[in-house]
């Protein structure tokens, strides 16, 4: 499997007639790639329901060789499925990996033009913007995609992440720009650095690692998947998430961390500009609670700033992107 890349679908659904359809609008996204060198891992994380495996059934019958369905004995949750796919395609040898949920739909060149990306030796990561789309396939207007959503489609318009060492603009502008089902990764990278077992940012987690290794982040500008957010729901990780924020928090600052530690090991920042990027990374983190109503974790994080520089904390705030509305607010958490 040189050249074959790898769909990797975790899959934990109910046997609903909704949730069926979604699986199947996916899967059907996959088989209509303009680029047919590819395998379907699906990771089944335990539906353990009769109707789940009965779709399963048909999907492998209407595939054949092109599909891998693993059923997992006990659910293990997102993050540690998409890594049992991950080192089911690392031993298969496939040279890279793409990421798409069994709710959202891929483009049908999405494939092609990510192999394209990834005839530059030196791209790691490849990624694309993507529409929001409701329980019916009906893209979403803009009006009324939440604003933590809009805001990753809007910085897909302005000064958008690519290049070498990735991990600093999206932990301090950016905050998430990659989303999952639009995010491709070299398979060797993807083993090397799984997805952590959290429920929260595991994914936004795991971007700041794979952007903190030598080589680049690549965006396709020519085309969108679509994203599936069903109505009355934020996204699907806040709807499964009551401390969404809270637990939000800590998942990336443990990523920053990590990537900050990967990225000194490879000899890529300076020991004396860690405070600097560590300040900018805990105002534009205390942002994104902010948006969220979360002010009293904005509270802490722009206390460990301050605690480092309230000086260059203050700065940081004066020069965020944002309303002025928004900067006050966080100039009033300073202490």
């Amino acid at each position: 499997m040189k050249n074959t890349a790898a769909f990797i679908m975790p899959c934990k659904i109910a046997g609903t007639e909704r949730e069926l359809r979604f699986l199947s609008e996916s899967v059907e996204s996959i088989k209509s790639q303009t680029d047919r060198d590819w395998i379907l891992i699906i990771v089944d994380d335990f539906s353990n329901d009769p109707k789940v495996l009965c779709a399963m059934d048909e999907i492998e019958k209407d595939l054949k060789d092109k599909v891998h369905v693993i059923h997992l004995e006990e659910n293990v949750g997102t993050g540690n499925a998409r890594n049992v796919g991950i080192r089911y395609a690392h031993e298969l040898g496939v040279p890279f990996i793409v990421f798409n949920d069994a709710y959202d739909i891929a483009h049908p060149r999405r494939l092609e033009l990510v192999r394209e990306k990834f005839r530059d030796e030196s791209v790691n990561v490849v990624y694309l913007s993507f529409d929001v789309i409701d329980e019916n396939g009906t893209v979403t207007p803009e009006e009324k995609i939440s604003f933590s959503i809009l805001e990753i489609i809007n910085g897909h318009n302005n000064r958008v992440v690519e290049g070498e060492d990735a991990w600093i603009p999206i932990s301090t502008e950016k905050n998430y720009t990659n989303l999952t089902s639009c995010t491709a990764v070299r398979t060797d990278l993807a083993f090397e650095e799984p997805f952590p077992p959290l429920s929260v940012s595991e994914d936004a987690h795991t971007w700041l690692r794979y952007g903190a290794h030598p080589g680049k982040f690549a965006f396709i500008r020519e085309v969108k998947n679509r994203y599936r957010i069903c109505s009355k729901v934020e996204s699907r990780s806040r709807g499964l998430n009551a401390d969404f924020y809270q637990k939000k928090s800590a998942a990336d600052s443990d990523g920053f961390e990590k990537a900050m530690a990967i990225s000194e090991s490879f000899g890529r920042i300076r020991k004396e500009d860690e405070n600097r990027i560590r300040v900018a990374f805990l105002v534009r983190e205390a942002l994104s609670m902010v948006y969220g109503d979360s002010d009293d974790t904005a509270g802490k994080l722009l206390a460990s700033a301050a605690a480092i520089s309230k000086e260059d904390t203050l700065g940081r705030i004066d020069r965020l992107d944002c309303k002025e509305n928004f900067k006050d607010r966080l100039r009033a958490l300073v202490r």
